[in-house]
């Protein structure tokens, strides 16, 4: 599903643009001020960057480009009010749009479980970029994620609290000893924090959710795949981000998070074999009171 694309506007009234996930609506008072809104029908927040080019007797509060928060249904993202009244006034602007928050932090560093099911012996290690592999020499060192192998196919579980945000199940893989296949299903969460979990080589068919779907650490979400792949059964992990690059760009970037294990927090810089564990501090870290009840309540 393609998160991010570019629209050219021109605006010189009322205007209601649709294309993509986000559509940007436009609403101008008797005085002129016009108000930007963001339609977001996802069940996930986007991160909406608006760049004016042409700003005719009007002024904005960012100046020429504005970052907001377009959050599930509709939400005002910016607001143009003419310089001088009984001026004409015009506007030429455009924007894209990225899933998650930009905006949004964490109290606290997250921890992730082990996105298999507790009980089973695992090696962890760090998965090389593409191009490492396709090219000798030295390496990149950039970050794409942890690869968790396992002996036979297993269940996989959300490693954190989170909202299904995207879903691909429908690939049915016929090829063997592969490495790397883009067309591999996938899950993908969305935290509160504004980052993202994507959980790859699964299954077809096999999701246990949904689109919108809130799940937590442990749920089960899917079963693995990967018995067509010379490296056997097992799931890909990566976390990614939203990150303004200038101020026209917005992009996703991937970044390494710390795991728990029987011994406590890990982080896999060289491969790694044990045995998965789902401390209950983990699973219920990031659950409001309501939700820590009913957990409880449910043991």
């Amino acid at each position: 599903m393609k998160t991010l694309f570019l629209l050219l506007l021109l605006v010189t009234g009322l205007h209601f643009t649709s294309f993509g996930q986000i559509e940007i609506e436009t609403e101008r008072d008797k005085e002129g001020v016009v108000t930007f809104y963001a339609i977001n029908r996802t069940a996930v927040p986007h991160t909406v960057l608006i760049n004016f080019s042409q700003l005719q007797n009007m002024t904005t509060t960012g100046g020429g480009n504005v970052t907001a928060l377009a959050s599930p249904g509709r939400s005002r993202v910016a607001t143009l009010k003419p310089t001088l009244s009984g001026q004409g006034t015009n506007y030429r602007y455009s924007y894209s749009y990225i899933k998650g928050n930009i905006f949004a932090k964490s109290k606290n560093p997250a921890v992730y479980l082990i996105p298999v099911e507790a009980g089973q012996e695992v090696m962890a290690a760090q998965m090389n970029p593409l191009a490492d592999r396709l090219t000798e020499g030295e390496k990149t060192g950039s970050y794409v994620g942890v690869s968790f192998s396992f002996s036979n196919p297993t269940m996989i579980v959300a490693p954190r609290k989170g909202i299904v945000s995207d879903i691909k199940m429908d690939y049915e893989g016929n090829k063997e000893n592969l490495s790397f296949n883009r067309a591999e299903n996938f899950i993908e969460l969305y935290h509160e924090d504004g980052t993202f979990t994507k959980i790859s080589v699964l299954k077809a068919g096999s999701a246990k959710v949904k689109e919108g779907d809130l799940v937590f650490p442990g749920d089960v979400i899917a079963q693995s795949g990967g018995e067509n792949y010379s490296s056997g059964p097992h799931v890909r992990m990566i976390n990614l981000k939203p990150v303004k690059l200038d101020s026209e760009k917005l992009s996703m970037e991937a970044f390494p998070v710390t795991f728990v294990s029987e011994q406590g927090e890990i982080s896999f810089n060289q491969p790694e074999n044990f045995m998965v564990a789902h401390p209950q501090d983990v699973v219920t870290a990031e659950m409001s009171k309501r939700e820590l009840k009913a957990f409880q309540e449910g043991k």
